[in-house]
């Protein structure tokens, strides 16, 4: 059996940084024609397989959702119909994305799905959970996807509700985004110690480490006391974070203490955006097909200008041919007449050869006469 390492967290909460520093121990990610693009939202890469997010959003899909508006699940949800198909799939897909016995796998959709992959995944799983200040997490979500405040807290609130609740009871290590920034390489030796203390083996940690994380990239600073004092911040969702804190260290089994409630208007702000999200989708889908036309255009018409050049090309090459057609008709015409002309020359000396031949017969018999 396969041992993975699960880098979850909410979106934006550096669970990039921390997958590459993993990665950096020796456990390796995705195969490397998989992983995403450097982009300039996350110019040090997201170490994040594009096969493995596209399933995660499938499984969104199937409940009318998407990563930005995911459902509030019954217990059991991951054993649906709807998911059968998908679940026929997914063992095969991860041994195609992780073809080692050990990796490591980040994808914030995880926090959501992982009760699916719990159930699938041929592997015994030991948990990263990457924590940040939600009101870090807002800012940047605000930046990148234009999302209000108040409905970036919500999504932080069930992402971190949900992936609490699944990884209860799993070798857990429970970290934070100021921890990764603030030395890369002290993070990194607890992590070692971590996976070693579960039975996963790692590599050493290597100065690299360092230079693995860009702390400029960082925008925002708040803290706790920034979110107290808050008005957006719910009493729920302040209670979230203390829990959160508290749990911060390595865990051989992670027990989660109970929690109020979740924020009525969490389910309520993420529900509407549900309600949205056929005619979004739709509207996604078009632009997607929009661009896509827009992009064949672009080929077609570069392919245009491929072909016109290179019909310019062949008609310059065929004239030179053309002209050194000619020439070497002159130059044949020319070689036709010198072989005349040498075939004349031949004869006549041929003509020369048979008179002299006669001419000294005659003087022989001359001679014979004398």
């Amino acid at each position: 059996m396969s041992r993975g390492v699960l880098i979850l967290g909410m979106h934006r909460s550096g669970t990039s940084a921390a997958t590459r520093l993993v990665n950096l121990l020796g456990v390796p990610t995705s195969v490397e024609e998989d992983l995403f693009p450097v982009t300039a939202d996350n110019p040090r890469g997201y170490w994040e397989s594009r096969s493995l997010t596209a399933f995660n959003d499938r499984i969104f899909a199937a409940f009318e959702s998407d990563w930005s508006c995911p459902p509030e699940f019954d217990p059991g949800w991951e054993k649906h119909a709807a998911l059968d198909e998908l679940r026929s799939e997914s063992r095969s897909l991860v041994s195609r994305v992780f073809p080692t016995d050990r990796w490591v796998w980040k994808d914030p959709r995880n926090c959501i799905t992982l009760p699916f992959w719990l159930g699938c995944l041929e592997a015994q799983p030991v948990i990263v959970l990457v924590h940040r200040n939600p009101l870090e997490i807002g800012a940047s979500l605000a930046a990148r996807d234009d999302l209000r405040s108040v409905y970036s807290l919500a999504l932080w609130e069930r992402y971190l509700r949900v992936a609490l609740s699944s990884v209860s009871g799993l070798p857990t290590l429970v970290t934070t985004y100021d921890e990764i920034l603030d030395d890369p390489l002290a993070w990194s030796e607890g992590v070692s110690d971590f996976l070693g203390d579960a039975g996963f083996a790692s590599g050493k940690v290597g100065a690299n480490a360092r230079d693995a994380v860009d702390t400029a990239l960082r925008h925002t600073r708040f803290t706790r006391d920034d979110v107290v004092a808050d008005p957006m911040v719910s009493s729920a969702q302040r209670e979230l974070l203390d829990a959160v804190d508290a749990l911060r260290g390595p865990h051989a089994e992670l027990s989660v203490p109970a929690l109020s409630p979740e924020t009525p208007t969490t389910e309520a702000l993420l529900g509407e955006r549900r309600r949205r999200y056929p005619q979004e989708r739709k509207y996604r889908e078009l632009g997607e097909y929009s661009r896509s036309l827009g992009e064949q255009f672009v080929e077609l018409q570069s392919y245009s200008d491929t072909l016109g050049t290179q019909f310019v090309e062949l008609q310059s090459y065929s004239d030179t041919l053309g002209t050194q057609f000619v020439e070497l008709q002159r130059s044949s015409e020319d070689l036709w007449e010198q072989f005349q002309e040498l075939q004349r020359y031949s004869d006549d000396l041929g003509r020369r050869f048979l008179a002299l031949e006669k001419y000294a017969r005659t003087l022989q018999e001359q001679s014979a006469a004398g």
